[in-house]
């Protein structure tokens, strides 16, 4: 079994991070990653609250994001994305097909394979967390210059790639 290491960070290691930026260790990057928890925090809250409105599960929702962001993700890639077997992904795809909200449609790359997209029902569930992101974000930044929303913007997505190599080949520890 594979176990994961926490990297706490020291001040050095901080001051390391930090390096080349125009933040201090402490009030810098830790806010950001504090608050960077806390937008994980409030984002998994908010699917839950999707999940009860729709009456599925939390993992179904998490299978409508994967579907939202990759519009043609086969089965297998959802699998591997949620860590779930491909039984279980067929059971759920059947369930949000049954429901409205996710269709499969053939692969005219291999014709023994299916694309999942999400319907019109599930990108509209979808669309009512985004619009909950945009409200909140608008609320910040309304006062901001738009120079600093880009920042903001280039930030916040090179931090969503990062993590998501990070989960994708992450690092022996």
């Amino acid at each position: 079994m594979t176990t994961l290491k926490s990297q706490q960070l020291d001040k050095s290691s901080l001051a390391e991070l930090a390096k080349g930026t125009n933040v201090t260790p402490k009030d810098g990057l830790i806010r950001i990653v504090q608050g960077l928890r806390r937008v994980d925090t409030g984002t998994y809250a908010l699917r839950i609250r999707l999940a009860e409105k729709l009456g599925i599960g939390t993992i179904d929702i998490n299978a409508m994001a994967f579907v939202g962001e990759v519009d043609g993700l086969t089965p297998k890639d959802l699998g591997k994305a949620l860590n779930i077997t491909t039984g279980s992904v067929t059971a759920m795809v059947d369930r949000l097909e049954s429901k409205g909200f996710m269709v499969r449609k053939p692969n005219p790359g291999d014709r023994r394979s299916v694309l999942l997209h999400l319907s019109p029902e599930g990108t509209e569930a979808m669309q009512w967390a985004n619009d909950h992101f945009a409200a909140a974000a608008a609320a910040l930044i309304q006062d901001s210059s738009a120079e600093n929303v880009v920042d903001i913007a280039e930030f916040l997505e090179g931090i969503g790639q990062r993590l998501m190599a990070a989960a994708t080949d992450p690092e022996e520890s």
